[in-house]
């Protein structure tokens, strides 16, 4: 079945007021960082929470300031790195959150654990805050058409389109802004811009699948990823993802109520269409979200599936070899 825009948006619109759980890290933060000007000053500011075995995080970092209807707020992001002096710039992740573009936060579900797992393998972490439906975002004119485009795509409900097409655009922005912020500081965050994944869960999947292989086609630059991981998500457009792009690994419910598994069939079948390689792990009878899917529960040959997506994620960073397959995953 051919999925186009308006679908992958409706099933975007199905997501929204899911809430993730929230909960944060803490770490001694190296020193503040000063960014070149004009990119905002990076403000480290830890807050007292439980504490990631990534024994350096760096938390609140300011990356920009995001236009809303009543002014702006301040756009913050987390760094989690290895304890371990910066003798040459690491690779890196952008990590961004679900909430169905109305709730969510950086420090949300399991992200801990995901920093983890990264910096295990000498991988900085970075995830980031955005714009939400309820701060009454407004995207700046570069992304205008992005906007323009997912109301126009929202015909099924073009009410909940109109509300939330600048929010789901201003993901988008952000997303790039923060990309745009590493390269900017990527000597001060000893980052290597050259090497860096992106990785979303449902909404974030949404709009790192976007960020990663559609924003091209509105002329709008970013630092290309070495590889994208879709954690039950959707692509906006399908024929976005083309010939020479980036490859992609997939988790999916097989029965995920909130964004069809139907979804992660298309994005493959795209991707076979036009030669890009994916990993795809279908847990057979899941449904959304991390405990569904037993990310950190569910094994494969005796791996854990979050471990699983940190190699595939290291492989592409590292240039190792990376594992292409489809896998049935059962439930445990």
């Amino acid at each position: 079945m051919t999925v186009t825009r308006r679908t992958s948006l409706s099933l975007a619109l199905a997501a929204a007021g899911l809430l993730t759980a929230c909960g944060n890290d803490q770490a001694v933060p190296p020193p503040i960082i000063s960014a070149p000007s004009p990119t905002p000053s990076p403000t480290p500011s830890p807050t007292p929470t439980p504490t990631s075995t990534a024994t350096r995080v760096t938390q609140n970092i300011v990356f920009a300031q995001g236009a809303t209807q009543t002014g702006s707020i301040p756009l913050l992001l987390d760094i989690y790195q290895p304890d371990e002096s910066c003798d040459a710039n690491r690779p890196a992740v952008m990590f961004v959150h679900g909430g169905g573009f109305t709730s969510g936060s950086k420090g949300g579900d399991r992200v801990v654990q995901m920093a983890d797992a990264m910096v295990a393998r000498g991988v900085n972490f970075v995830s980031i805050n955005y714009r939400l439906e309820p701060d009454n975002p407004v995207p700046s004119p570069e992304f205008q058409a992005v906007v323009d485009a997912v109301i126009a795509e929202g015909v099924e409900d073009p009410v909940e389109a109109a509300r939330l097409g600048p929010a789901i655009a201003s993901a988008f922005e952000d997303s790039v802004t923060a990309l745009r912020f590493l390269e900017a500081n990527a000597d001060a965050l000893c980052v290597d811009i050259d090497n860096i994944a992106y990785w979303g869960s449902s909404a974030g999947a949404f709009t790192v699948l976007q960020v990663g292989y559609g924003l091209n086609q509105f002329g709008i630059e970013r630092p290309e990823p070495r590889v994208v991981v879709d954690y039950w998500g959707g692509q906006f457009r399908l024929s976005d993802l083309e010939t020479g792009e980036a490859p992609f690994f997939v988790i999916h419910g097989t029965l995920d109520q909130t964004v069809a598994y139907q979804q992660a069939l298309d994005l493959t079948a795209q991707a076979d269409r036009v030669g890009v390689p994916y990993a795809l792990y279908s847990v057979i009878g899941a449904g959304h979200g991390f405990g569904n899917t037993g990310v950190f529960t569910n094994r494969v040959n005796g791996e854990l599936l979050i471990d699983i997506t940190a190699d595939f994620v290291a492989a592409h960073l590292f240039g190792g070899t990376p594992n292409y397959v489809k896998v049935d995953v059962q439930r445990q």
